[in-house]
């Protein structure tokens, strides 16, 4: 999980712990120190300099946290850290091991940092595309293993088979009335010229799930509103896997060391190095921390396509967007 366990009174230990793997001698870029300041000013209400902070033994972490839960969220805070870089030196990523080995710890995300810091990109696509809560939905369907085996990768995010009532399903949303949360995801494919999935070309029904939540969160669709809508649906669910997706996206949109096989051209990073980054992202773990009901687990967004998008937000509690 993602700050679901630690909370403010672990921030001063948490923030030695990060620099203690991330920092070691000098931040590879100014965004992470910033980053850091922003997320533990916005989520938990701490303060400090990440330049001159003195680090921590994994011993004497391990002595003042030993709650499993909460040393796992401190790997995935190490994780988000280095995924903001171009390049991850495998002294930092060998760190992060070491600590989550001495810790007992299991995550997804430290194959992703071990492949990434050896520019093995093939190997961490895999490590990513079936690690993150996409890969979840795409093992429920019961065709799945079929398409896997047949097409490989590509059947984790994209449509390889036509399926014209999934299409149609999809396109009747524009029969809905503005302002539902069906008719909203009908617009925003058709504002940006999206292919529905069912047809070629297009992303499969399991990654579309998080089309829904840019609808009802208000991100858009570019890099940066691709990782404010991973950062709000890592915080908005119960779900592990939403977190490697958070992670994921922070290397292809901002790192640049992941590659996408979703869009048509590659993304080169640095897409949180606009106005107000790092606090877009703060703002977006602050507001799918508060959401009232599972976004990932559990829901079908068909059941509440006919329902107003404002009503929806008030019931599960999704706070507005600042402008």
């Amino acid at each position: 999980m993602f700050f679901k366990h630690t909370t403010p009174a672990d921030a001063p230990i948490m923030a030695r712990a990060v620099i203690s793997t991330c920092r070691q001698n000098g931040w590879t870029n100014d965004l992470q120190p910033q980053f850091l300041r922003t997320v533990f000013h916005n989520l938990m209400s701490h303060d400090c300099d990440f330049e001159t902070l003195e680090p921590i033994s994994v011993e004497e972490f391990a002595l003042a946290m030993p709650e499993p839960e909460k040393r796992n969220e401190v790997l995935d805070l190490m994780l988000a850290t280095e995924f903001l870089c171009a390049s991850i030196s495998p002294e930092i990523s060998d760190a992060i091991n070491a600590w989550a080995q001495k810790l007992g710890i299991k995550n997804n995300g430290l194959p992703l940092i071990r492949d990434l810091s050896k520019k093995l990109v093939a190997q961490a696509q895999q490590d990513f595309y079936r690690s993150n809560y996409f890969y979840d939905e795409d093992l429920a369907s019961p065709d799945f293993a079929q398409l896997d085996q047949k097409y490989g990768l590509s059947a984790t995010m994209m449509t390889v088979e036509v399926s014209d009532e999934v299409a149609t399903r999809y396109e009747n949303l524009q029969h809905l009335p503005a302002g539902t949360l069906g008719r909203g995801l009908w617009d925003f494919y058709k504002k940006r010229n999206f292919t529905f999935p069912g047809v070629i070309g297009g992303i499969n029904e399991a990654v579309a799930h998080h089309d829904w939540i840019h609808v009802l969160a208000d991100y858009d669709s570019n890099g940066i509103g691709e990782m404010e809508v991973a950062a709000f649906s890592t915080m908005a669910t119960q779900s592990e896997s939403a977190v490697m997706n958070f992670l994921g996206t922070l290397s292809i949109f901002q790192g640049g060391l992941l590659k996408t096989i979703v869009a048509g051209a590659p993304h080169l990073g640095h897409d949180m190095e606009v106005m107000n980054g790092p606090e877009r992202i703060a703002i977006a773990l602050q507001r799918g921390k508060q959401v009232s009901i599972d976004l990932i687990l559990g829901i079908d967004f068909f059941d509440y396509a006919h329902e107003p998008v404002d009503e929806l937000r008030i019931r599960w509690n999704i706070p507005a967007k600042p402008a």
